[in-house]
């Protein structure tokens, strides 16, 4: 279902949008308190609720007559008839998002009439449904996003008609289920977002450190409309600034378990993600176990379960500063130990004794118990310890064996922040039903409410959001890169020579190569459909200009880059000009003392080679590169 509402020109309206941010009435309003339901769906209640009073009636009668052998087909019978009512009460809180959708017609007229613009608003998917629940927390958040819409993305009449738009700027709000979620995206066809814009207005800010803006990619500078206390709006006076900030909007989201994704691109327009469940009621939780208490995280912010065998702890476990960190397929995930963020005592199971003792390690991969010298060693050399300490040295084969003493993680993801919460036990996944929280314990950020179980004790369910900003989690892209850097370090070869900050890349899917991670100014990831071939150069439209792009198997011969959609550009800067160097990934940044041989694979482009990793890599020659390509170029440097 589709509607098209064409918005009102400048004049056509009395006054402006309300304080609330929506029109004071709307016809279709109607009373919180009360929902609609259909008489079908009443009948069907009814009929279920008269299923489950016979199945009751045959359990009774099963248990009092002494025979079991059909107890569990009678069991059976309820948990279908269970499974059936429970659906069909959730219905009864399934609304339509036409009915809040309806109502911003209106307010899209009054924004657009005091802002001087011309819109027109285009509504889809409003038969899709929601829990009511949902749809009243997300209607200031969607109003807000339909705001920034007319006013940051759609360009004045006069603008547009200059760029080559038509005059009346198109708003969409789309609504779809998708695997079994409901995402709704509101888009436009506006100016979009100039991330580096917005990165530079952080930094004049003191929101944004100068050199975490120099390694940011165009998406994580976008995202940055995310970071409370920066405004798009040229002034703290725009009327604009009515409503929520982008951040409330995040954080109004992620309570709901839903997330949101910005895509825009400069004078094209943005669109704007929003990924939410169907109901907030009950909802499938994997169930773990921390200090012999049980929690529930629920599956929409879960990605996966990892279990790492005790055997293996210590080789997969990195210690980076006081950060510990696990390398899972090539990407570093950090580690938080829920123990430590609940503030409760660390405990493990002791395998010959069958019952949970304290855990007393500082760290993940130590031996658990006491510390014991090392052959040659004295108790003295390796710090203060007591004389009960000083034992002879247990066996090899120890409790690190053990298949109980595997370690459990579960790796969520919450907006762009993903992590490991490392846990004692990792149990079944059920559907529970939400209680909320008491009054007493709303100042507990990391509980997102609480369950009754089946035994009938409760198990609290977490926010894994507030549990990564409790832990001081930090994962912008510069710590990233510092972490990154840090471990390659660590990992290495210490071999003579200085080191060396290198970036490593791909063109063909079967040859590696290096440059050194000073030369590089960014890295963009690009479509293939986005770069042209004009007057025999390779360009692409960046930052408001035209990027000269060049391969090397332009210059060296090497394979030609693979013939992927999604292409990196690896952007160079020569005195005042830039180039960019098509690659692919995998993309690593690596600190490292390193043999370069300067004479077997040197060849125009290719400055020597070295084994970074147990790989042949060839290091990339850029000043030869862009001598060989643009010899028009007089001045560059690096």
């Amino acid at each position: 279902m589709e509607q098209t509402t064409q918005l009102s020109e400048p004049g056509e309206t009395q006054g402006g949008p309300t304080a609330a941010g929506m029109p004071a009435t709307s016809p279709s309003a109607g009373d919180a308190s009360s929902i609609r339901v259909q008489l079908s769906l009443l009948d069907s209640l009814m009929n279920l609720a008269g299923e489950l009073v016979l199945s009751r009636n045959q359990l009774l009668q099963t248990i009092g007559s002494g025979n079991y052998d059909n107890a569990e087909a009678v069991g059976q019978r309820i948990d279908l008839i269970t499974s059936e009512l429970q659906e069909a009460i959730m219905q009864t809180r399934m609304q339509p998002i036409g009915s809040i959708c309806n109502r911003f017609p209106e307010f899209i007229r009054d924004l657009a009439g005091s802002f001087g613009k011309q819109v027109e608003l285009t509504l889809n998917g409003q038969d899709v449904e929601l829990d009511k629940t949902i749809l009243e927390a997300i209607q200031e958040p969607l109003a807000q996003l339909l705001r920034n819409a007319v006013f940051h993305g759609i360009e004045e009449p006069a603008v547009r008609a200059g760029a080559g738009k038509p005059e009346a700027g198109q708003v969409r709000l789309s609504a779809a289920h998708e695997a079994g979620q409901v995402k709704i995206i509101i888009s436009d066809d506006g100016q979009g977002i100039d991330g580096g814009r917005l990165a530079a207005r952080a930094v004049e800010s003191g929101l944004l450190a100068a050199d975490q803006q120099a390694v940011m990619s165009t998406k994580e500078q976008v995202d940055l409309v995310f970071l409370a206390g920066l405004s798009l709006s040229g002034s703290s006076g725009d009327r604009s600034g009515q409503g929520m900030g982008m951040d409330l909007v995040k954080q109004g989201l992620d309570k709901l378990g839903g997330n949101v994704e910005i895509v825009s691109e400069p004078g094209t327009g943005t669109a704007v993600s929003l990924t939410l469940p169907l109901t907030l009621a009950i909802i499938p939780c994997q169930i773990i176990e921390t200090g012999e208490e049980r929690y529930a995280i629920p599956q929409i912010s879960l990605d996966e379960l990892l279990r790492i065998p005790a055997d293996q702890v210590k080789e997969r476990i990195e210690q980076v500063g006081d950060a510990e960190v696990v390398r899972l397929r090539g990407n570093l995930l950090p580690l938080i130990r829920l123990a430590d963020v609940l503030g409760i005592e660390r405990t493990y199971l002791d395998s010959t004794a069958g019952t949970r003792k304290p855990d007393r390690r500082q760290r993940i991969a130590d031996r658990r118990g006491k510390v014991h010298p090392l052959p040659g060693e004295t108790v003295r050399e390796r710090g203060d310890l007591r004389e009960e300490e000083q034992r002879p040295r247990r066996s090899v084969i120890d409790r690190r064996s053990a298949i109980t003493n595997a370690l459990n993680i579960v790796v969520v993801t919450t907006g762009e922040v993903k992590y490991g919460l490392i846990v004692d036990k990792l149990l079944d996944s059920e559907e529970i039903v939400i209680k909320p929280l008491g009054r007493h314990f709303q100042d507990c950020k990391g509980y997102a409410g609480a369950t009754i179980m089946g035994d009938g004790k409760v198990a609290l369910i977490l926010d894994v959001s507030n549990l990564g900003k409790i832990a001081g989690l930090n994962v912008d892209s510069s710590t990233r890169q510092a972490v990154e850097s840090i471990l390659a370090a660590e990992q290495g070869e210490e071999s003579a020579g200085s080191r060396q900050s290198l970036l490593i890349f791909r063109s063909a899917t079967t040859e590696q190569f290096a440059v050194p991670l000073g030369q590089v100014e960014r890295i963009e990831k690009v479509r293939r459909s986005q770069i042209e071939d004009l007057g025999g150069k390779r360009v692409i439209q960046y930052r408001g200009g035209s990027l000269s792009l060049v391969c090397i198997d332009d210059v060296a011969g090497v394979l030609p880059i693979a013939d992927h959609d999604d292409l990196l550009v690896i952007v160079f800067l020569f005195g005042r000009r830039m180039v960019g160097l098509l690659a692919t990934g995998p993309v690593d940044a690596l600190e490292l003392s390193l043999a370069v041989d300067s004479s077997t694979l040197t060849q125009p482009g290719i400055s020597g080679s070295a084994i970074i990793n147990n790989v042949t890599t060839l290091m990339v020659d850029m000043s030869g590169i862009v001598t060989a390509l643009f010899p028009e170029w007089q001045e560059f440097g690096i």
